[in-house]
């Protein structure tokens, strides 16, 4: 497998980043000296980041945290298949094969949220809203079975659940969605006859809002803020919440198939034999982050960096020198990792 690049640690001064050297900026706590080294690409310390991972093909969840292992953990675990961080990063929303589970940023006090009656569980993945405060996980049983949705609040209480119309994709792959500010969730999968179709489902119901199908083929959606986005093979593309359309013009070129979104920075990535650079965009500034041919999830963390895991591997990505000058510094934080599936960010402790 390809590795990621490795170059220096990010640029930090008593924890906080020093954003691209931009002129104009309050820093008159720092002398010219320090300012002089952040521009240049010496080390200052780093703020820290701990990492909550869904490894060993879903049967152990793990912390990280870079340079701090002494306090980290691992929990033997059965069926894990994704993770999402609630609000302030304390905690943990936990998506197994059947259930879904709320954790400690140390993994423990586990308790488990109620299922709603006339849901089958069989998760497959587990979206959060920019907010964090709405969680969606998609069950997904396969041989036919129709697809189900489940919104959870941060505090664990259901919001809703919908039952999503026929017809089923063959494979949770081509079922892909996000969860909107405005609390809603979008999901786009292929159409009968070809292209794609989006489904808008909240607590008053279900609707396939494209009709006809859109002719550009949808491979994945993701929140950048409070705009949606869809991963197209014409390009990344804002989608139009009032009537469902595509913006003609495109907000990353190339095909991509994968879409990684928070409050502030969105990924795209085109997996398979053809796989291109993860590209990192803040809506005006993008660049080519790094070149993985085995990306299986990228998590936005408070601290300015990205963090990119692979099935064996997990880097940061310094997002602050990277959309400025170019220079992600890619670092490598864990390796020898086994079949990794999700990576999220946590409170450092």
């Amino acid at each position: 497998m390809n590795r990621l690049p490795r170059r220096r640690l990010g640029n930090f001064f008593s924890g906080h980043r020093l954003l691209g050297c931009l002129p104009g900026r309050s820093l008159a706590a720092l002398l010219p000296a320090l300012l002089l080294a952040a521009c240049t690409g010496t080390t200052e310390p780093q703020a820290t980041a701990r990492l909550g991972l869904v490894n060993a093909g879903g049967a152990e969840l793990r912390t990280i945290t870079p340079g701090l292992t002494s306090s980290d953990v691992s929990q033997p675990v059965n069926g894990a298949v994704d993770m999402e961080v609630l609000p302030g990063g304390s905690q943990l929303m936990v998506a197994f094969r059947d259930h879904i589970e709320l954790r400690n940023a140390s993994l423990g006090s586990a308790s488990t949220l109620s299922t709603p009656v006339g849901v089958t569980p069989c998760y497959v993945r587990l979206r959060a809203s920019s907010a964090r405060d709405r969680f969606a996980a998609l069950s997904d049983c396969g041989s036919g079975a129709a697809e189900q949705l489940v919104v959870y609040r941060s505090d664990g209480s259901l919001a809703f659940f919908a039952t999503l119309p026929p017809p089923t994709p063959s494979s949770s792959d081509l079922s892909r969605f996000a969860v909107t500010a405005d609390q809603a969730v979008w999901l786009a999968r292929p159409a009968t006859g070809g292209g794609s179709e989006l489904i808008r489902t909240d607590a008053t119901g279900v609707k396939v809002v494209t009709n006809p199908p859109l002719s550009a083929v949808v491979y994945d959606l993701a929140m950048l803020g409070s705009v949606l986005y869809a991963a197209t093979d014409s390009g990344v593309r804002q989608v139009n919440l009032a009537d469902a359309t595509l913006s003609q013009s495109v907000a990353l070129p190339g095909a991509a198939n994968r879409l990684y979104g928070s409050d502030r920075l969105l990924g795209a990535w085109l997996s398979g034999a053809g796989s291109q650079a993860l590209t990192i965009w803040d809506g005006t500034r993008s660049g080519a982050a790094a070149f993985p041919n085995d990306l299986r999830d990228l998590t936005f963390a408070p601290d300015g960096n990205a963090y990119a895991l692979t099935g064996s591997t997990l880097t940061r990505l310094d997002t602050v020198l990277g959309l400025n000058q170019g220079n992600w510094q890619a670092t490598d934080v864990a390796t020898g990792l086994n079949d990794a599936r999700a990576v999220t960010w946590l409170t450092a402790p």
